[in-house]
């Protein structure tokens, strides 16, 4: 085990290189202010646990410009872990989070003759990132997180190289989070998104970048239990001092996923900034009796004031402002899709909710192509077996010879296998096609030597 501590501005590096148990933790606390109303606060923690194997840890923080009002945090981490034949596991998790609060007035010195709309401006920015992996038996991870003027970006990826075997494969639960908020005088947009998948994890990659824009992407492929949820929000009201017009507006993104089991891999993309946007891509079969639900929703509002005017008497020199919204036109848009309890299923969508506050006209646009194969097994195309050599699949549940057994699967599967590939691997009475006489064909073979 080596470890090494330097001090520039603010840094720490840690590397352990051994076999048994381990346990490593850190906490650390930032915060700044200036005269200018600008106050930053931000907690970086991780841990990690074993109770053997071997692990490798590289790990390094550092913070520098401390004397800024925004000082640059920035991590890095590599693990490696192996419980080989111990029966160990592996616990860590990694979490930041950091908020920037700026309040200014811009009419200070003013008794009301300032323009009502300005008399101060405040906003807020909140992010955070996080990970957990519980009970990890192998595990190759790196993560990355830089923090700097309100701004985070974070990545990780998780595959496991297979110490021992040929299949990449991290067995274990992987939680993670993300959160963004950006609050101003006129509007707030917040993002969230969870992620929990516990099974056999080929790869894991997540990038989370929270600036102006709130972009959260990521790729994921296992066989197990998969959660999956993305929420994005945006609320705005213009103030049209010109015209003395209030309208406000919303726009919400929704996607969630959920499986209890069998083989998921999935691809997606979702910003949010002044437009929301998403790219989703999903393939799943099933395990036997698994089965997947999906959904996703897109919603866009505009809510538009009246032009007539009141005066506020107690200010006449600030202007006009609208307080008549009776007569207000509402506009709405939506797009939704939904599936549940299917075996296997193909998903590609996307969706973009344009800048609603450049328009009094909403614009939302929402594509998907859904396949479910009807009826599809995955385990009965594993069972599926050709006992005499002929070419076709007489013995459905791959019990050795043909029985009562096959007849109801072929009934029952028939028409995903009559319109798959494999079609003519059913084609028993050798008519060029797969269809119903086909059952009767192979009832009538059941009692023939050739089959038994």
């Amino acid at each position: 085990m080596n470890g090494f501590f330097v001090f520039a501005d603010y840094s720490i590096g840690t590397i352990i290189d051994t076999t048994g148990p381990v346990r490593d933790s850190f906490t650390g606390l930032w915060s700044g202010s200036d005269e200018n109303g600008t106050n930053i606060t931000g907690v970086y923690s991780d841990s990690l646990m074993t109770n053997g194997g071997a692990l490798t840890l590289n790990k390094h923080l550092s913070m520098t410009g401390k004397e800024a009002v925004s000082p640059v945090l920035q991590t890095q981490k590599i693990i490696g872990y192996s419980a080989g034949d111990t029966g160990s596991h592996l616990i860590s998790d990694e979490s930041i989070y950091a908020s920037t609060n700026i309040l200014s007035n811009q009419s200070k010195g003013t008794l009301c003759f300032g323009n009502p709309y300005e008399v101060s401006q405040q906003s807020f920015k909140g992010q955070s990132a996080s990970f957990s992996i519980v009970n990890a038996k192998e595990l190759q991870l790196s993560s990355t997180a830089r923090h700097i003027d309100g701004n985070l970006d974070y990545s990780l990826n998780i595959g496991n190289s297979g110490v021992n075997s040929t299949d990449k494969y991290t067995e274990g639960t992987i939680i993670t989070t993300f959160t963004g908020q950006s609050l101003t005088n006129t509007g707030e947009i917040k993002l969230y998104d969870r992620t929990l998948i516990s099974g056999l994890i080929r790869t894991f990659n997540r990038l989370y970048q929270g600036s102006e824009d709130l972009n959260i992407m990521g790729s994921s492929s296992g066989e197990g239990f998969v959660h999956d949820k993305t929420i994005v929000e945006k609320y705005y009201t213009k103030n049209e001092t010109d015209t003395s017009m209030v309208s406000s507006g919303t726009a919400v993104y929704y996607q969630d996923i959920m499986t209890n089991g069998g083989n998921n891999d999935e691809i997606r993309s979702t910003s949010g900034s002044e437009s929301i946007s998403s790219e989703r891509m999903v393939t799943y079969t099933s395990d036997g009796d698994r089965s997947i639900q999906a959904s996703e929703h897109a919603v866009a509002t505009y809510l538009k004031g009246s032009e007539e005017n009141s005066k506020d008497l107690s200010c006449v020199f600030a202007g006009s402002q609208s307080t008549n919204t009776t007569q207000s036109p509402y506009k709405e848009a939506s797009a939704q899709t939904g599936f549940a309890g299917v075996s296997s299923a193909q998903i590609s969508s996307s969706t973009l909710i344009r800048d609603p506050e450049n328009s009094d006209a909403l614009n939302l646009e929402y594509r998907a192509d859904i396949m479910i194969p009807v009826g599809f097994n995955s385990t009965l195309m594993k069972e599926m077996k050709d006992p005499d050599n002929d070419g076709r699949f007489e013995d459905l549940n791959g019990n050795g010879h043909l029985d009562m057994h096959d007849l109801v699967l072929l009934f029952h599967n028939f028409r995903w296998i009559g319109e798959s590939n494999l079609s003519l691997r059913i084609d028993f009475n050798k008519n060029g096609r797969a269809d119903y006489a086909d059952i009767v064909t192979i009832f009538h073979s059941m009692n023939q030597t050739q089959y038994q």
